[in-house]
């Protein structure tokens, strides 16, 4: 992922939100360090000797703040409409957008988008703007209230043959009478001699009924130009998917209280809003009642109120009789109380399986098959409990390369710590699996757990 600046390049203004409190907090959310440079400080961690009994440690944060850092480090980048081309959108519906924008962003991603495509909650949109023998063609909108995600290609018509230094566009936005704060990440593909492919998703505060936003596109790779465009919000598709449910149920970690306001259910996403005055210190977890734990997808925040997005229900478990919000305080926690061990395990063929791998205060986790994909890896695990099942596994291959799963894990089982893991193609059938594994010399203080009914009639 690549985080895209104006021309002149300045980091994209933030003038326009709507107030100070937003974006003091949006400045804390992003950090001084990219997702890459974590994982070569992960190498140089682990040391290449793997003889010696001692294994190394880092002091990084845990797997989720890692990857959910790699998320908000991307401004938003966004495409839209400008004139009619019918055969050209006609093509780009036969396009897979959402699994190659998994292919390509590293990590840190929920597998919620996959329903936009399996559900058909895009809005089609089959309109382009061309400048400079340069095509941008909007193929599809998704928007559900809590994110928007727009698919595109860009299309050079006298380029014999696009560079990497082609595949970017660079961009500001605003809406009509709406001024939200918004955050996310985005990523191309490069599909052919003459094209390449982008989606973008973003965390967006509520939007007005029929908003339109405004895209202001002055460069694509190195040509600059115009590809001003325009696109329409609508809530249409995923309306009647959508739950919401207002607990209004009061909690307090120690004497930092909170208010849990609102919880909205798209096919897409979870949201969660927090009525509370230390936005900057409380952060939170949401679980279903078969203790499935929703992957972290950012949030927002200022005012007196936190927007934390989740990864959507589970397949295995749409209609949850209630869900848990699990409270915890960041500044608990000290940075020299974590330490992490790493697990090692050779796969050699499905002979090497099952293997299982020491875990988190005494659990494990059982590798039990790993499957070789046209264009992927597949790895089933299972966790010995909830402390478990979210564990971060890097698969190693000869050369020490490592490769992260994207999407996140997914959940294969009611009755079990079932689940499946996606990575990239690896270049080998032998590799190593490595267990990265939390571990603290004085146990953080466990969270409050505020149970949330959810009446589904």
């Amino acid at each position: 992922m690549t985080l895209h600046s104006d021309q002149k390049g300045k980091e994209q203004d933030w003038s326009t939100e709507s107030s100070e409190a937003v974006q003091s907090r949006l400045k804390q959310l992003r950090p001084s360090f990219t997702f890459e440079e974590l994982w070569e400080l992960h190498k140089q961690s682990a040391g290449k000797s793997r003889s010696s009994a001692a294994r190394g440690s880092m002091t990084l944060r845990k797997k989720g703040m890692i990857l959910g850092y790699a998320v908000i480090l991307c401004a938003i980048l966004l495409t839209g409409i400008g004139l009619y081309s019918p055969s050209v959108g006609a093509a780009l519906q036969k396009v897979f957008f959402i699994d190659l924008f998994y292919k390509n962003v590293r990590g840190g991603m929920d597998s919620g988008l996959y329903q936009i495509e399996k559900q058909n909650l895009g809005t089609a949109t089959d309109v382009s703007v061309t400048d400079q023998d340069i095509r941008l063609t909007v193929a599809e909108v998704f928007y559900d209230g809590i994110q928007f995600v727009v698919n595109y290609q860009v299309d050079y018509l006298k380029k014999q043959k696009i560079k990497e230094e082609d595949v970017a566009v660079y961009y500001k936005y605003k809406f009509k009478d709406a001024h939200p704060a918004m955050i996310g990440t985005h990523a191309f593909t490069i599909t052919g001699d003459h094209t390449f492919i982008g989606t973008t998703v973003f965390n967006t505060e509520p939007l007005p009924e029929n908003a339109r936003l405004h895209i202001t596109i002055r460069r694509i790779g190195t040509t600059d130009g115009k590809w001003d465009v325009t696109v329409p919000v609508s809530l249409d598709k995923s309306k009647p998917l959508t739950k919401i449910v207002r607990p209004q149920i009061a909690g307090a970690y120690e004497d930092k209280k909170f208010i849990v306001d609102q919880i909205t259910f798209t096919p897409v996403g979870t949201q969660v809003v927090i009525k509370t005055d230390h936005t900057e210190s409380l952060y939170y977890f949401l679980e279903d009642d078969l203790e499935t734990r929703f992957d972290d997808a950012g949030g927002m925040g200022g005012n007196g109120e936190v927007r934390n997005n989740f990864s959507p229900l589970s397949e295995i478990n749409p209609k949850p009789a209630y869900v848990t919000l699990l409270v915890k305080d960041s500044t608990s926690v000290q940075s020299n109380t974590l330490h992490q061990r790493e697990e090692y395990a050779d796969y050699h063929g499905p002979g090497s399986l099952p293997v299982t791998l020491k875990g988190a205060r005494g659990g494990t986790i059982t590798i039990t098959d790993v499957q070789f994909l046209e264009d992927s890896t597949v790895v089933y695990y299972e966790a010995s409990d909830a402390a478990n099942q979210k564990p971060f596994l890097i698969l190693e291959d000869s050369s020490g390369k490592g490769f992260v799963s994207a999407p996140n894990a997914v959940r294969l089982s009611r009755d079990s710590f079932a689940y499946k893991l996606q990575y990239p193609k690896l270049p080998s059938d032998r590799f190593t699996f490595q267990l990265i594994v939390n571990e603290y010399s004085q146990e953080p203080k466990e969270p409050v757990k505020i149970k949330i009914p959810i009446d589904w009639e």
